[in-house]
């Protein structure tokens, strides 16, 4: 499914979570958003994390995929139903392109802001600079980085980076519900360190629950034309 809205070409996407991370933009393509839709559940693990953060899960009893992504970052959880994945691709050139990869986020952080404001959020904040806290280096949403939103003191949108020469892709998660148990159960964390785990997680993360195709449709509508 493919069509344009105020200068953007907007995208979906339907496959399993490893063949939505394999996509690959092309420069020359202009701005696109991409609704990325999993068919799979998957623990997503950031560039430079190693395989020995997750369980061995890939069996029967526990068909939890583990994939690699190329941006950076901590683990996420991605399951058909528990997120709203959008990723967003502007070519090298256009004015939204930032070199330093620290402000390159930043106006895409001010557009979901927006959104949630349109939605009647309040307490929306956009973070600019990076707070990994106790946990951010082993979950994504324990930790805040550049251009990332928190609604109160709880992360609300998760935004990593997948840069080249000639394009960037920003991958932008926005969970639907939010279970640590879920993604704790997925994640090889010594006994003596989960409840701790648990607690932090309990309270760092911000979920939409019934409105994320509202979301969706107000953070097209916040994009810069």
């Amino acid at each position: 499914m493919c069509w344009t809205s105020s200068g953007w070409t907007i995208r979906q996407y339907q496959g399993k979570v490893a063949e939505l991370h394999g996509l690959v933009p092309d420069p020359e393509a202009g701005r696109q958003v991409w609704l990325l839709l999993p068919t799979d559940t998957a623990l997503v693990l950031g560039s430079t994390q190693t395989q020995a953060v997750a369980k061995k899960l890939d069996d029967e009893t526990n068909p939890v995929a583990v994939q690699r992504r190329r941006s950076g970052g901590a683990a996420v959880l991605l399951s058909p139903t528990n997120s709203l994945w959008v990723d967003v691709v502007i070519s090298q050139g256009d004015s939204l392109w930032n070199d330093d990869v620290h402000k390159a986020p930043m106006w895409l952080g001010h557009a979901w802001a927006r959104a949630l404001g349109l939605l009647g959020i309040v307490e929306v904040d956009v973070c600019d600079s990076y707070d990994p806290g106790r946990w951010g280096d082993l979950v994504c949403f324990a930790g805040r980085g550049p251009g990332e939103v928190l609604v109160g003191n709880a992360k609300a949108v998760g935004i990593s980076q997948r840069r080249s020469r000639l394009a960037a892709r920003f991958q932008c998660l926005i969970y639907r519900y939010w279970s640590p148990d879920e993604l704790i159960a997925s994640l090889a964390v010594a006994p003596e360190y989960v409840a701790g785990l648990r607690d932090s997680l309990a309270f760092s993360v911000w979920s939409i629950g019934s409105d994320s195709d509202d979301l969706y449709r107000a953070f097209l509508d916040s994009l810069p034309s």
